[in-house]
């Protein structure tokens, strides 16, 4: 790889982190009795969808928290998205997961850049909820807590303030 076109990926991956420790307070959240779940989002080419996207659940809704996971250290993880999916005979879990790869590259330009760029290595983990007020609840709080670069919206007004304020 030539100089120029490394500068111009590593120009076209940069990510900005926010992690503010004053926004870290869930404590209203039960998580003693929540399951994660994980899979592989595309498969090793970044080009098709990964076969254990098959196996996410059709009968519940939940929270889903995209990762890259660059597989260079061990528990090496980065946090880039958090979505939830409703509870209804239309939505689900794994429908809504898998509509990320069916809608690219047309909509969402930051999602595009997240799957054109670390397709190989991202993973969703998810957990299974079915309550809709809940999981309404869990992703506003989960997104104003971590703030996730390739969310776009920012629940909390303040805290959206804040940030648009760098």
């Amino acid at each position: 790889m030539e100089e120029v076109d490394l500068i111009q990926k590593i120009r076209n991956t940069e990510v900005r982190f926010k992690l503010c420790p004053d926004l870290w307070n869930l404590q209203d959240f039960d998580w003693a009795n929540v399951t994660f779940h994980e899979t592989k989002f595309l498969d090793s080419n970044g080009k098709e969808m990964h076969a254990e996207m098959d196996d996410l659940p059709n009968n519940t809704g939940g929270i889903y928290f995209f990762y890259i996971r660059p597989g260079i250290l061990p528990n090496t993880e980065y946090l880039v998205y958090i979505g939830r999916a409703q509870s209804t005979t239309a939505q689900n879990l794994k429908k809504r997961c898998r509509s990320y790869f069916q809608k690219y590259p047309q909509e969402r330009p930051k999602i595009n850049s997240m799957i054109r760029e670390w397709g190989p290595y991202l993973y969703i983990k998810y957990i299974e909820l079915k309550d809709n007020n809940t999981i309404n609840d869990l992703e506003k709080k989960l997104i104003n807590s971590f703030l996730p670069p390739f969310n776009d919206e920012i629940p909390n007004k303040i805290i959206k303030r804040a940030v648009n304020a760098f």
